[in-house]
């Protein structure tokens, strides 16, 4: 099912896999040189069920047509550079919020240590976003704009 030049059905499944392949590679090296173990509250259904709805909007950028045209490459290095983007924005939102006083960005500090464990989850997170989204044939968007 495409809507607005995005692929729904695969944007369900790549969004919720890689969502849960960044949760697993975070669980799997937790304290490999001192990085990872850095998700919060995984003893929570609510939190993880949070997790994946996020994933899942997320991903919604990645798949919109003019972000996946303009990012180079194939499906896995775009994913890749995505996640690189999204947590290097990730810093400057909290940076920025924090510095102003957001006191919901009181609880993510972002030390050496949690923004590269970060960076390495986003980008896995991306790189499987990439490897597992495919992007409507033309034809199927040329078939939904007649409409």
């Amino acid at each position: 099912m495409t809507v607005k030049g995005i692929n729904v059905r695969s944007l369900l499944f790549a969004g919720f896999v890689a969502s849960y392949l960044m949760y697993f590679i975070d669980n799997y090296f937790a304290g490999f040189l001192g990085l990872f173990g850095a998700f919060p509250g995984t003893g929570s259904i609510w939190w993880m069920i949070e997790h994946h709805i996020d994933g899942i909007i997320f991903a919604l950028i990645f798949a919109w047509p003019l972000m996946y045209k303009l990012l180079p490459g194939g499906g896995w290095l775009k994913g890749l550079i995505f996640g690189i983007i999204w947590t290097v924005a990730l810093a400057i939102t909290s940076l920025i919020a924090g510095a102003l006083g957001a006191t919901a960005f009181e609880q993510m500090p972002m030390a050496l240590k949690p923004f590269v464990s970060s960076l390495l989850l986003h980008s896995a997170w991306g790189f499987f976003l990439g490897v597992l989204y495919t992007p409507p044939k033309e034809r199927e968007v040329v078939a939904e704009s007649r409409m």
